[in-house]
């Protein structure tokens, strides 16, 4: 690596749609089996594995899973057909077409597929035929949502009304007419069925008997995703950014949680702690008990290469470049003065004091703020507050030294940068325990590490993505334009396995040359 020259802060690229490449495929799957996801669920013969809670906004009935003679597929709204897929292979089976405007929402049951539109119709569809056996007709507008309950199948849309059906003869059993807008949320779950819309109102009805159970004023501005807990709470995101907690008997509320700027897009439950998604790029970790937030997720991850080995930091403190699988992640924390703070995967800051002393601290102070400064030959370094470079010396590991002709080869360092999202998000799915994956309107998937926070990998696909699903072994991704993605399915994982990869200390790079062990 040669002198680098002289040096300039590191600037956005321009954000551009860019081609699916197998290589980010194979990223993401390989980070999908160092972090222990196992996609292989087991679910009772017959009956679709799912979530243990149910949760419902705008774009998340855009997948769904069922069963047809082939097995388990998938069906996905792309414009006005349906989609199926084979979940054991991802090929595609065949198509549904009968609707005459684009297909807003899916659900599915082990041989039929439900479909709500645009064209203010829904339609049964027979996975073995691949053919319409009914369309329900008595929507005034877009159908929005759809849910099932046995023998009895909920649509609710722009008119204000949700219309109950009996799946078998088609027959319309009863009207719900308590909303006095568009309706865009609904849930059926222990028994109630719950719909929420622009008007702000959650509506508690009893799935058999259709009669309210409660009615109160959830939002001041339109909900806009809804989720019902197995403990029976049921939340509201709404656009205003605002979460609440309810009591879908007593119509009471227990909670409400402040923090997201924009709308709230997208909610999940997992492992005791509520996830919710929002247009303003971030996905905030709360406490369901209390209210009160554990963390936000929006941070990038970069590691710093030099040649085969990587700018690591180790459990004692000492920061080193070492020999590694995939190098140490550091979670990039931008400040407004445009400095930015390098969380390491333990938790604590990269730190460099005047004296050029590099270690790992707890805290964020002066010491632990860096300038990122890219080179004329591409490549970045490291600089402090206090002047100095980050790079590898033969008497310590690493350490921040200066230099009056800018960054030597030793300071300067091959990035690997994974950016959180640029824009909001939109899908939430818990492919397993320890891991969050989020889909955004930047065309992205990401994965995350469920209790740091730590951006583990990211898939870019061509279209913004709609919807997340765990179905038959795989894991799919809905966009808004175009076919789904199927995300790759990971071999050779345990559930519960983590990362085992880890730099070592005693394989140093130092100025050049490999000290072994």
């Amino acid at each position: 690596q040669a002198g680098a020259g002289a040096a300039s802060k590191v600037r956005p690229r321009p954000r551009r749609p860019r081609r699916r490449c197998a290589r980010a495929w194979a990223a993401m799957g390989q980070a999908l089996v160092n972090c222990g996801v196992d996609s292989a669920t087991s679910t009772e013969e017959g009956e679709p594995g799912g979530a243990p809670y149910t949760a419902s906004s705008r774009s998340s009935q855009m997948l769904c899973e069922a069963r047809d003679r082939s097995g388990w597929v998938v069906c996905a709204a792309v414009g006005r057909a349906i989609f199926i897929y084979c979940t054991a292979v991802g090929k595609k089976l065949g198509s549904l077409d009968g609707h005459v405007s684009p297909v807003t929402c899916l659900v599915g049951s082990s041989a039929s597929v439900f479909s709500g539109s645009v064209d203010k119709t829904v339609m049964k569809w027979d996975l073995r035929t691949r053919r319409s056996v009914a369309t329900f007709t008595g929507h005034a507008g877009p159908v929005w949502c759809l849910a099932l309950r046995g023998q009895r199948l909920f649509s609710a849309g722009d008119d204000a009304k949700v219309i109950v059906w009996d799946t078998d003869s088609g027959a319309r059993l009863s009207t719900i007419s308590r909303h006095e807008a568009p309706v865009r949320c609904m849930v059926e779950a222990h028994g109630l069925l719950l719909t929420a819309g622009d008007d702000g109102t959650l509506l508690c009805s009893d799935s058999s008997t259709h009669a309210a159970l409660s009615q109160v004023k959830a939002h001041d501005s339109a909900v806009t995703c809804l989720l019902a807990a197995e403990d029976g709470g049921v939340y509201t995101g709404s656009a205003k950014g605002l979460i609440r907690r309810w009591d879908p008997i007593r119509g009471g509320c227990v909670l409400a949680f402040a923090g997201h700027s924009e709308s709230v897009s997208c909610l999940a439950l997992a492992e005791g702690v509520l996830f919710s998604g929002s247009r303003d790029r971030t996905i905030r970790k709360w406490d369901p008990a209390t209210g009160r937030p554990l963390g936000t997720f929006e941070h990038s991850t970069i590691s710093f290469r030099q040649r085969s080995a990587f700018l690591t930091a180790v459990e004692d403190g000492t920061v080193c470049i070492c020999r590694g699988a995939d190098g140490e992640k550091f979670t990039k924390i931008d400040h407004p003065d445009g400095t930015v703070s390098l969380r390491t995967e333990r938790q604590t800051f990269l730190s460099a004091n005047p004296a050029g002393r590099v270690s790992a601290s707890a805290g964020i102070g002066a010491d632990e703020r860096f300038e990122l400064l890219e080179t004329q030959d591409g490549l970045v370094a490291i600089r402090s507050v206090h002047g100095g470079f980050i790079g590898s010396t033969e008497g310590d590991a690493v350490a921040a030294s200066c230099s009056a002709e800018g960054p030597t080869g030793h300071q300067s360092f091959v990035p690997t940068l994974v950016e959180g999202h640029w824009n909001g998000v939109t899908s939430l799915l818990l492919p397993v325990s320890g891991t969050l994956m989020s889909g955004g309107a930047d065309r992205t998937v990401k994965l995350w590490d469920l209790e740091t926070g730590m951006l583990l990998a990211s898939l870019e696909g061509r279209t913004g993505i709609t919807s997340l699903l765990e179905a038959g072994g795989s894991l799919y991704a809905g966009a808004a334009r175009g076919t789904p993605l199927r995300l790759p399915k990971p071999k050779g994982s345990q559930p519960g396995a983590r990362r085992a990869s880890k730099a070592r200390p005693a394989d140093v790079f130092l100025g050049g040359s490999d000290v072994g062990r």
